[in-house]
């Protein structure tokens, strides 16, 4: 199957599929396109019964860069509009990631940005290289985070909270150390690495593996991860229409990406 925005490719006599974000040249920026295209890879691969794990990578220089705020990306401008489109592109879809019936790895290098960093943490095991580098800068831009807010339940409250309230950046040593990702591998040993553990999960009784994921998703569903996924969702869009979002988040439609990401985190000493 032919692709824009990702390359999607099995091997089923290994039983690993990978779905590859492909727009190097926008620092793999995910758009409303590759959205869909995502959806469909990883629907295809999770129908697929000689798939039994899904490896989610990122083509060039770094893993994503977060939603792609270019001009041409054409976003909705009531409140009414944006509450289907980020409801059913981004809720929606992320949820779905987290909750797909088979194992999912996410191969992680260089920046992994607001959006990008919630997708790899979707995954149920996230392996990264050295130079990976973690970073939600949006509440500098005047919105409650991203649509799902995961990093309290992978580094904690309070480092949550201070992630957050600086918009900073957690390394990847950091990042290992918390206990938010699984393994650190050289740069130059992140194929290899995922793919090894790709291939020893596959060769796991593959039902017996999705009920596993099944049981302990449950158990932080009990915990109430999904409840607070959608009370955060909830106060994210509200978070939309205050005039701090007006004036951070639609800055970039007035001038260039690099001026204003330069503007807005100029007063910050860690800045992405």
């Amino acid at each position: 199957m032919d692709f824009e925005t990702i390359v999607y490719k099995e091997s089923p006599d290994e039983g690993i599929a990978w779905v590859t974000m492909n727009r190097p040249q926008k620092r793999n920026a995910i758009n409303k396109k590759m959205i869909l295209e995502m959806g469909e890879a990883f629907r295809q691969a999770e129908k697929n019964d000689d798939i039994r794990v899904i490896i989610f990578n990122g083509e060039g220089p770094c893993f994503s860069a977060g939603h792609d705020l270019s001009a041409e990306e054409q976003y909705p401008s009531t409140s009414e509009e944006r509450i289907i489109w980020e409801r059913k592109y981004y809720f929606d879809e992320i949820m779905y990631l987290r909750n797909i019936r088979k194992p999912l790895i996410s191969q992680v290098h260089s920046y992994c940005i607001a959006a990008g960093l919630v997708l790899a943490l979707m995954a149920d095991i996230v392996i990264v290289s050295e130079d990976a580098v973690f970073n939600d800068p949006v509440v500098r831009m005047g919105a409650n985070s991203q649509e799902v807010m995961i990093l309290p339940w992978v580094v904690g409250e309070k480092k949550a909270k201070e992630l957050l309230f600086t918009g900073d950046s957690l390394t990847a040593h950091e990042a290992f150390r918390l206990g938010m990702i699984n393994q650190v591998v050289p740069r130059e040993e992140l194929d290899t690495a995922v793919y090894e553990m790709a291939k020893k999960v596959a060769l796991m009784p593959p039902m017996a593996v999705s009920l596993v994921k099944e049981s302990i998703n449950n158990t932080l569903d009990n915990m109430g991860f999904t409840n607070s996924m959608k009370m955060h969702f909830a106060s994210h869009l509200l978070s939309h229409s205050t005039e701090e979002a007006r004036n951070g988040m639609g800055n970039h439609k007035r001038g260039d990406l690099k001026k204003y990401f330069d503007e807005r985190d100029k007063s910050f000493k860690s800045s992405i």
